[in-house]
C-alpha cells in the first residue's frame, strides 16, 4: 500500500494531498499535508505535514499508521511503545536518501 500510496502522490499537487483529521479527545478538525510513504516490519506509515506558527519551522511532522479496511485507507496513531522506533527508522532513511543536509551548508 505504501509503495501505491507514494506513486500516486507523485501525480499530486500539495492542494491534492491536503486532508483533514479530527483530534480525538477536543473534536477539532487539524488540516494535514500528506508527504511520504514508507514501510517498517511490513506495516505501511506516512508521514503528515501540519503548517505551525514558528518562524524557524515551517512545518511540524507526524507519522501515523495506514491500514486498509474494507478497501479504503484508514490511519491510525502509533502506540506510544513504538513512536520512538518508528521515528528513527525515518529518520534514518531520509539520512539515506537525502544525506546528512547540515554538512552540505
Amino acid at each position: 500500500m505504501a509503495d501505491e500510496l507514494l506513486n500516486n502522490m507523485l501525480d499530486m499537487d500539495e492542494e491534492d494531498r491536503k486532508i483533514t483529521l479530527e483530534d480525538e479527545e477536543t473534536g477539532e478538525a487539524i488540516e494535514f499535508i500528506l508527504d511520504d510513504a514508507f514501510k517498517f516490519n511490513g506495516k505501511d506509515y506516512v508521514v503528515l505535514l501540519r503548517p505551525v506558527d514558528d518562524p524557524e519551522y515551517d512545518y511540524d511532522s507526524v507519522i501515523m499508521e495506514s491500514v486498509e479496511e474494507d478497501g479504503q485507507m484508514l490511519l491510525q496513531t502509533i502506540p506510544e511503545k513504538e513512536i520512538d522506533v518508528i521515528y528513527d527508522y525515518y529518520d534514518k532513511l531520509c539520512e539515506e536518501l537525502y544525506g546528512d543536509e547540515e554538512s552540505d551548508e
